[in-house]
């Protein structure tokens, strides 16, 4: 039978997976919006990028909405509330209700190889009160962020409503989600299992990933264009 903590541990498991990979189509989509943008990269930059991307805009155009369409549904599944899913709250509530069970006995079952752990089990102590309270009021703060996306993801994603609330979604507003969410669950890795994770790795490996196919596109298309003026003889 699999234990509370083991479960958990799956749990939020899970739930970084899903995150790490909305993370990745966020920083992925906002590079592609930086790369055209010449206050950013510059007139020229942005202008040889925006002519890739209008060269090749059947892939462009359906990658760029579909990068949009995934980080936005998988940031509403990590805020969902429904009774049989998993989400932040799920998790968050499963904690809350197994504190007692969540003890240092089942952190040392689970932890039996792992070095230096009687310095580690001195340590534990589970989530706190104060914990709870840290978490509760993270959400509290963006409360009316995570009702928006919410509403967008259920009459624009999810359904396609006859008819829609303006939802003012920003770019700052995903910021502060993708920022709590990592939050949360650096708290629970921190005060649970002595560890955190960070993204930025990922982050930037998929930031640079994009500015490499934008670059190798570039390229590309010098030799594209030269092979058309070898095979038919005019530029």
């Amino acid at each position: 039978m699999t234990s509370d903590f083991v479960k958990f541990q799956e749990y939020l498991k899970r739930m970084r997976s899903i995150y790490l990979h909305a993370l990745c189509a966020f920083r992925v989509y906002d590079e592609m919006e930086k790369l055209r943008a010449p206050n950013i990269v510059g007139k020229k930059e942005a202008g040889e990028n925006n002519e890739v991307i209008n060269r090749f805009k059947g892939f462009f155009i359906i990658s760029r909405e579909s990068l949009n369409f995934y980080f936005l549904m998988e940031l509403a599944k990590i805020l969902d509330d429904a009774s049989r899913s998993l989400h932040l709250n799920k998790l968050i509530n499963y904690v809350n209700s197994n504190k007692k069970k969540l003890n240092i006995e089942e952190f040392k079952k689970i932890n039996s190889d792992r070095a230096y752990l009687d310095d580690l089990v001195d340590r534990y102590e589970g989530m706190t009160k104060e914990d709870f309270e840290s978490i509760n009021n993270k959400l509290e703060e963006t409360k009316d962020i995570r009702k928006k996306i919410k509403t967008y993801r259920d009459q624009n994603l999810a359904h396609e409503d006859l008819k829609k609330e303006n939802v003012n979604l920003s770019y700052g507003d995903i910021e502060k989600i993708f920022n709590l969410v990592a939050e949360i669950l650096n708290i629970f890795s921190n005060k649970m299992d002595f560890s955190s994770t960070d993204y930025s790795l990922a982050v930037d490996e998929s930031r640079q990933d994009t500015r490499d196919v934008i670059d190798f596109l570039k390229r590309f298309e010098k030799y594209r264009l030269k092979e058309i003026e070898e095979e038919y003889g005019f530029k």
